[in-house]
């Protein structure tokens, strides 16, 4: 690797894990995210001081090159994100509609005392 394209690297790294870290501080990011971030950014700085050892991982699954391993996996990176949020959303999805099933049954129950009230006092 370049000299340039490592300070480069490690800039960029830096960078995204204060960017998370202050996101986090501001409460802007949950907590709940901010390890995934945090693992991304680690990863980086990971990567761009074993870069052997992604040279050797572009050998091992038949890459041409080590930039096209980087894609890859930032690739799948991508997909887990992807997966995640879904099931996030599966989730609240699922509380949503449960929540908005109560409120309409103690909608009804209010709805049905005030209405008994009223009657009673006819």
């Amino acid at each position: 690797m370049f000299i340039k394209q490592y300070y480069a690297s490690i800039v960029i790294s830096v960078l995204l894990l204060i960017l998370i870290l202050r996101l986090v501080q501001k409460g802007r990011l949950d907590i709940a995210y901010c390890w995934l971030w945090l693992g991304i950014g680690l990863g980086m700085v990971f990567i761009v001081n074993r870069y052997d050892w992604l040279v050797v991982l572009s050998d091992l699954i038949g890459a041409n090159t080590p930039t096209t391993t980087l894609f890859l996996m930032g690739f799948l990176v991508l997909l887990l994100m992807c997966l995640q949020f879904s099931l996030v959303l599966s989730s609240q999805r699922r509380q949503l509609k449960k929540l908005a099933q109560h409120l309409a049954l103690l909608r009804k129950k209010e709805a049905d005392e005030n209405s008994g009230t009223s009657k009673g006092l006819e």
